[in-house]
């Protein structure tokens, strides 16, 4: 099943999602405002896993490639989560 699929089964209908790559792995839900939610720590094991790239590299690859876009996407773009040390 695809993340459009389990979206639209969901009730979501329209969200913005990643493509290219698709992060589907790490999209953990749906804002209130109806923007996806990805959690970045499973964005770059997504990257590690499917492209054989090292953390850094994926690291690297994200921060350029994917959160540098994020404002051109404008107020339906998706959100990424960080996760907080405890």
């Amino acid at each position: 099943m695809t993340v459009e699929e389990i979206l639209i089964d969901n009730g979501y209908e329209g969200i913005m999602t990643f493509t290219g790559p698709d992060y589907d792995d790490a999209l953990i839900g749906v804002s209130d405002d109806n923007r996806a939610i990805y959690d970045f720590d499973l964005m770059v094991e997504s990257l590690v896993d499917r492209d054989d790239m090292t953390y850094e590299e994926a690291i690297e690859w994200i921060e350029y490639n994917t959160i540098r876009a994020l404002p051109y996407a404008g107020s339906s773009a998706p959100i990424i989560m960080y996760r907080l040390e405890r």
